[in-house]
């Protein structure tokens, strides 16, 4: 009897045993089910992002130098249909609506992949951004500039990240850039860094990415990117609040400094036409000319008396893509003897750009976040540098029509 009784609680156990082992094993495979459309879905909003990048350099293979078409054009690169079973992009009830508004209240909305191709607005209204490219030319090459412009445009920037030692700063940049081992004062060189753990010998030349200045004596990211630690040119809650959250390093003064990055860039030469013996035209680059059309107010002001740049952003914003074309128009706003000194810095064209693109669907919150910085080389665009920018979060309100902007009311 004994024996017989214990058959149904080892039963029973056994039952409970397989019954853990089985929701075990269901629990195990939902979760490589989900893993595996959310790795589906990461896919295809990079494709989407991708396919961003592709639509951009069909215009800039149509128009490179005219700001007009891929500046600020919300109408071409917000909420970009990629692809949908339910529709195409004549039909895209986006596209005939304004907005996802209406698309993202539903309860369980079409499957449908985007893309937005973002960018900061420095010199346009506050809280705002641009849905467009930026022009490397548009900043300061640190490889070209000299002393004097470096020293000129990130002095003021450092003050405004409340840095008192912006003048060490400046000199450790300008140390590790030279080609000589000699010390600033309040600069450094090898007998500094090759004292680190581990230790390292300084650039001495050109700088080949911004992120090198991470390597620069006092150099930090909150040097280089300010309060803006997601990089959207917008004041977060977050970068607004003091030390209750991270950046635990904001002033809490409800403006947002972006820090430097910004304004600078390594990338950014032309090609310029230069007569030989034989009379034929021999090509030369030519690094670190300011693009006017699109510079803001700041780089301007590093070549030209503060005045002037203002008169030039003012200017720039009435005119059209075809007489942004032609650095001529330059001549008519400022004095003849302002314009002989910076001719030879400025530029129209356009060749190298920063493009930062968003990929994701409107039937799931996963999204991508990718940059770019490429040169388009005649018809052929070349890809100089990419990062997968995810991991900073979506960061850009894509879906707030409130800070979107009409082409034509963007500064420029």
């Amino acid at each position: 009897m004994l024996r017989r009784a214990m058959i149904l609680p080892v039963v029973l156990v056994v039952i409970g045993l397989l019954s853990l082992v089985m929701a075990g094993f269901l629990f195990f495979v939902r979760a490589e089910v989900a893993g595996a459309r959310a790795q589906q879905d990461a896919t295809q909003a990079r494709l989407a992002a991708e396919s961003g990048l592709q639509e951009l350099i069909i215009v800039l293979r149509e128009s490179p130098e005219d700001p007009t078409a891929w500046w600020n054009v919300p109408e071409r690169f917000r909420n970009a249909l990629v692809w949908s079973p339910s529709f195409d992009r004549e039909n895209d009830p986006v596209r005939k609506l304004g907005s996802r508004k209406e698309i993202l209240e539903q309860i369980s909305p079409p499957t449908a992949w985007r893309y937005s191709i973002v960018a900061p607005n420095l010199d346009g209204p506050t809280e705002t951004f641009r849905y467009g490219i930026t022009p490397e030319a548009s900043k300061l090459n640190l490889n070209a500039a000299s002393d004097e412009e470096i020293a000129a445009l990130l002095l003021p920037l450092l003050g405004d990240l409340g840095l008192e030692n912006a003048a060490e700063l400046v000199a450790c940049l300008l140390d590790w850039r030279d080609e000589d081992d000699e010390v600033r004062p309040g600069g450094a060189e090898s007998e500094y860094y090759t004292r680190l753990e581990p230790g390292y010998y300084p650039k001495n030349g050109k700088l080949n990415t911004l992120d090198e200045l991470l390597l620069v004596k006092g150099w930090t990211a909150a040097t280089l990117y300010g309060e803006d630690t997601n990089r959207n040119g917008l004041l977060d809650l977050n970068e607004n609040d003091g030390d209750a959250s991270f950046p635990y390093y904001d002033n809490r003064d409800n403006k947002l400094d972006v820090g430097v990055a910004p304004y600078l860039t390594v990338w950014s030469h032309e090609p310029q036409q230069s007569g030989s013996a034989q009379g034929q035209g021999q090509a030369q680059v030519k690094e670190g000319l300011i693009n006017v059309n699109t510079a803001p107010l700041r780089v301007l002001q590093v070549i030209m008396p503060a005045e002037v740049a203002a008169a030039v952003v003012a200017a720039r914003a009435e005119l059209s893509g075809e007489q942004l074309k032609d650095v001529q128009w330059v001549r008519a706003v400022i004095d003849p003897a302002t314009y002989d000194q910076i001719k030879d810095k400025i530029t129209t064209r356009a060749l190298q750009f920063h493009v930062e693109i968003l990929g994701y669907g409107d039937h799931t919150r996963l999204a991508r976040r990718y940059e770019w910085i490429i040169e388009m080389r005649g018809a052929l665009a070349q890809v100089l540098y990419h990062r997968d920018l995810t991991a900073l979060g979506l960061a850009w309100p894509i879906d707030d029509d409130t800070l979107v902007l009409s082409a034509g009311t963007t500064e420029r």
